[in-house]
């Protein structure tokens, strides 16, 4: 843990620790402007959105909107709950709002198609919309995707609950004097920078349910950063509610929010919210992140709690983020996507049929493949392997060749890497190699035979985390239809589509994706045609 994550943790618990706390409320409460705003307000003509409000804060900003006499709408994932939730709020108001403005429309905020769903139900009702608070998301400890093969945290807080509904509510809250849209973030925030988009949608590296939770708060802040630049008709803001006692909070922290106590209550969680709800609009800076009516700082992982760099995000970064967004939330994934989504959050395995080496052994040619940094500009790539029957080693020949004139399309002589393996499963699918630099290196690096046709015409070979797939034939080329079934086997197992790269064996062609990727890999092979391997291969 370097400087800035370390001061990002400690400093975001010490302010926590006296702005957060049930002691931080009564302390900034004592001097509000205008302390009766809240309770006095009258909200008769207003309709309000407000997702995930069955529980908690949720719960309590609806029985609030409900009783002030909006006209009230809550999203809610589970009908039954959301009855339940109903049916207090109208047995407190006694007489002082119609409890038929308080309405339910079924919605999973982590589900594209519901949120879909739950937005043309509300549109066909209405025709104006004051306020959309998304308070809705899940904080889990264990990794679970969504039935449309997204991470649970990542898809309702922001993908769907906040960008897509958002985005879907817009035109409405343009159309609507006085609007605001509020995002109900967290001090986890604070912790994070927004991260790279495989690392906020969970699709690699070790999972984390609290960093995921603050990856989609910090997204959540940022996104209503730009949409206050974008749609300056609208109060864009998010907000953090405190260290609040609430059903989430309990799955999340368990035993461990003793340490945030005193904790508040749900209302006093829920008041800034509120309050936002029925504040004039010029009294609310657009893109701000609010705590009890007033905005906050953003950052505070610099020295003695100033801002620092370490959890900013660069504008392209968040030009980036837009665009995954806004890509993402644009059509449900297909079936492929989804399965490959769900391969790609467990390791690759090998085949579960036994191979038998013998048949396996001769030349391979790769028609496609994921290449690693060390194999990108090679072309005709060709395995062999021998099998020796005294040490039960295979030797593995890796050919290869490379351009040297892009125009001339001009290669060099056939370049060799050898490496040896060593077969470590009962079925012959698993692997360890040691590559051959001078002598062997005792690396011992995980090599798959992910799948091998039963008549042994194709294979694909492959490493558990997906850095490295080959796509091989007995011969130099194969009906295209067959190609592409093995690469759609090979997406099927997770490997992105896009990342893929295909050879021919002609000795007269250059490498090609299926994407708009192949300038940007023409580009880098010119480079690599000038340009010697680090390593000192043989036969280079």
């Amino acid at each position: 843990m370097n400087y800035s994550q370390f001061a990002a943790e400690t400093q975001f618990f010490l302010y926590g620790k006296r702005h957060c706390t049930s002691t931080g409320y009564q302390r900034t409460k004592a001097s509000y402007e205008e302390p009766s705003l809240v309770a006095e307000a009258d909200l008769a003509g207003k309709t309000f959105i407000v997702t995930g409000a069955n529980s908690g804060l949720g719960f309590e900003l609806s029985r609030y909107l409900a009783r002030q006499g909006a006209k009230l709408f809550m999203f809610c994932r589970s009908p039954q709950r959301a009855e339940a939730a109903r049916e207090r709020i109208v047995s407190h108001m006694y007489g002082y709002a119609d409890p038929s403005n308080v309405k339910i429309i079924q919605c999973d905020a982590g589900l594209e198609a519901s949120v879909r769903a739950a937005w043309e139900e509300f549109q066909s009702q209405n025709e104006r919309l004051d306020g959309l608070v998304c308070n809705a998301g899940a904080l889990l400890n264990e990794k679970q995707l969504t039935a449309e093969g997204i991470e649970v945290t990542f898809a309702s807080h922001l993908l769907y609950g906040t960008y897509l509904l958002g985005s879907l509510a817009m035109q409405m809250l343009e159309a609507t004097p006085d609007s605001r849209l509020i995002t109900v973030s967290s001090g986890g925030m604070y912790r994070t920078k927004f991260p790279e988009w495989e690392v906020a949608t969970a699709q690699v590296g070790e999972y984390s349910g609290e960093k995921a939770y603050c990856y989609a708060k910090r997204g959540q802040v940022l996104l209503m950063e730009r949409w206050t630049q974008e749609h300056p008709n609208v109060k864009c803001v998010s907000c953090h509610p405190g260290w609040t006692e609430t059903p989430g909070v309990d799955d999340a922290f368990g035993d461990k929010k003793e340490y945030l106590q005193p904790l508040r209550s749900p209302w006093e969680g829920a008041e800034g919210i509120a309050w936002l709800c029925v504040a004039e609009g010029n009294k609310i800076q657009g893109g701000e992140f609010y705590l009890d009516r007033s905005p906050s700082v953003k950052h505070i992982a610099g020295p003695f709690f100033s801002e620092g760099s370490y959890t900013k995000n660069s504008t392209a970064e968040v030009d980036e983020m837009m665009h995954k967004l806004q890509e993402w939330s644009q059509q449900l994934p297909s079936a492929e996507e989804r399965e490959a989504a769900v391969a790609r959050t467990l390791p690759l395995t090998a085949s579960t049929e036994h191979l038998e080496l013998e048949r396996f052994m001769g030349r391979w040619y790769v028609l496609a493949g994921v290449p690693t940094f060390v194999e990108q500009g090679v072309t005709d790539p060709i395995e062999d392997y021998s099998l020796d029957s005294k040490s039960g080693n295979i030797q593995v020949d890796f050919s290869y060749s490379k351009l040297t004139s892009l125009s001339q399309k001009k290669r060099s002589e056939r370049s060799h890497l050898y490496q040896r393996a060593r077969v470590v499963n009962s079925l012959n699918t698993e692997w360890t190699l040691s590559p051959k630099l001078g002598v062997y290196l005792p690396l011992g690096l995980p090599y798959l035979v992910v799948e091998c046709a039963k008549d042994y015409s194709t294979t694909i070979i492959g490493m558990p985390g997906r850095d490295y797939c080959w796509i091989m034939a007995r011969t130099p080329a194969v009906d295209e239809a067959v190609l592409q079934a093995l690469v759609q086997s090979a997406v099927d197992k997770g490997y992105e589509r896009e990342r893929i790269v295909y050879y021919s064996q002609d000795g007269n062609t250059i490498p090609r994706m299926d994407t708009d990727r192949t300038t940007e890999i023409t580009a880098h092979l010119a480079t690599m045609a000038t340009t010697r391997a680090c390593y000192n291969w043989e036969g280079q």
